[in-house]
């Protein structure tokens, strides 16, 4: 079978785009021929940011349909500047996205952004892209749900997880409009989710520990003795966050004598502990099967870190990994001299255990200790401490009850926050550099709050 094609050109030059007429005649095994007629055109759109001419071709076969779709080109392109493309739908759209986010934010970043594509935007994966409006937008987050490990819903999104779904719409969203896939971004139109919505529940807000309810845990603690102890006097008195104390470096940490034999000490953040996941790095799947016939990536030949290019990561054991810290590193924390002691006390304490790491605080095989089992650990001393409700709090509410005392002793903001590592009002502060001898007075004022010579170590 043959076929040959010609093609009509316009007639004028007045620069009206009429379809040109294409005439393709078939020869069939018979011998016979048979025509087929359709019409096309080719509409200029412009240029690309390198300054390529783009030209888009449509075609129909019968004139007036091919001039409608002319027209309802021309008319996204003299509105919006461009043509609004029909068919790109969102999941396909997102995974794409996805795989360029990939390489180009950290780990914990990109989990939430996969969580959000493949699990909260899953129902719309098959809607175009161009048919999401404010509206639309917003119904999605606010009938957004929670899920456990199993994947059943488990009530509404808490504060933190619809901003985190805000985000992801808002950069999709925006990288369809620099494709010219749509003419303009919804999201712009869509206030991001905050506390005081009717929709949030209680449950997002976070607490602060009472100076008493403090001060019982602190006792319940120094009972464990410096080796179970140890750790929680170091979180309720530096108000790091949980990722930070559990991946604290000893070499990171120092201690200081005055002259009268008290010591004290400081910490560098420069290191959080952090869960990275694995991904295949022998090659690309055929049919769904890698070709190092793992299913899973940890498992694979060449397993590769899910991080991007030049990401600072130090692998230590399974999937945790030393990354570095949420606000800038090298963060000075002061260690108030009872801290000192204590620490002290607990390095002697586990010296003779194994820490290939070289943490602070770890397993007594040297592992480094997860974060659930911490988690867990606390609640049992909250619990111990009798404080209410264990079960839903946290102990990243320590870090607000750090803030929240040394503000109430009067303790400078913009000091407060270059010692627990607030990035807002630490940008407010941006030119204030506070030296340790500073640093460690303001910490000293939660020794006089908490009234810790008080408290007996259980030996």
């Amino acid at each position: 079978m043959s076929a040959k094609i010609n093609a009509m050109a316009r007639s004028n030059n007045s620069g009206v785009i009429r379809p040109y007429k294409k005439t393709a005649k078939h020869t069939l095994k018979n011998g016979k021929t048979r025509t087929y007629t359709s019409y096309e055109a080719r509409i200029d759109m412009g240029e690309d940011e390198n300054g390529k001419r783009l030209r888009k071709t449509v075609s129909a076969k019968t004139y007036k349909d091919c001039m409608s779709k002319i027209n309802a080109i021309l008319k996204d392109k003299n509105e919006w500047g461009m043509a609004v493309s029909k068919t790109v739908r969102l999941g396909p759209y997102s995974e794409d996205w996805l795989a360029i986010k990939k390489t180009a934010c950290d780990p914990s970043t990109y989990r939430g952004y996969m969580t959000c594509v493949r699990r909260h935007l899953k129902p719309y994966a098959d809607k175009p892209v161009k048919d999401f409006t404010p509206t639309i937008c917003r119904r999605i987050l606010n009938q957004m749900q929670s899920y456990d490990q199993k994947g059943e819903p488990t009530g509404p999104a808490s504060i933190s997880l619809r901003r985190t779904l805000h985000t992801t719409l808002n950069q999709i969203f925006k990288n369809a409009l620099a494709d010219r896939i749509i003419p303009s971004n919804p999201m712009v139109a869509v206030d991001r989710p905050s506390p005081k919505d009717n929709e949030i529940s209680k449950s997002d807000e976070r607490e602060a520990f009472t100076v008493a309810q403090m001060q019982t845990m602190l006792s319940k603690a120094a009972d464990m003795g410096p080796q179970a102890g140890a750790i929680w006097w170091w979180r309720l008195l530096t108000g790091m966050r949980q990722g930070e104390i559990l991946g604290a470096s000893i070499e990171d940490l120092s201690f200081i004598t005055t002259d009268e034999g008290i010591p004290y000490g400081q910490y560098a953040v420069n290191w959080k502990l952090e869960q990275i996941m694995r991904e295949h790095g022998c090659g690309e799947p055929v049919k769904g099967v890698y070709p190092c016939r793992k299913k899973r990536p940890s498992f694979c030949t060449n397993p590769q870190w899910r991080v991007p290019v030049g990401y600072d990561i130090t692998p230590l054991w399974g999937r945790w990994c030393l990354t570095r810290p949420k606000s800038k590193t090298g963060r000075i924390v002061p260690i108030i001299p009872l801290l000192a002691q204590v620490m002290q006390t607990y390095l002697k304490a586990t010296a003779a255990q194994p820490n290939p790491y070289g943490l602070v605080f770890h397993r007594p095989d040297g592992r480094p200790i997860e974060p659930d089992d911490d988690e867990r650990a606390f609640r049992e001393l909250m619990k111990n401490a009798g404080i209410d409700n264990p079960s839903i709090r946290y102990g990243h509410e320590t870090r607000h009850s750090t803030v929240t005392l040394l503000s109430s002793m009067g303790v400078d903001v913009g000091l407060i926050m270059q010692i627990v590592g607030h990035s807002s009002i630490a940008m407010v502060e941006h030119y204030r550099h506070a030296d340790i001898t500073e640093r460690l007075k303001a910490m000293e004022t939660l020794d006089s709050s908490l009234n810790l010579a008080q408290i007996e170590w259980k030996k």
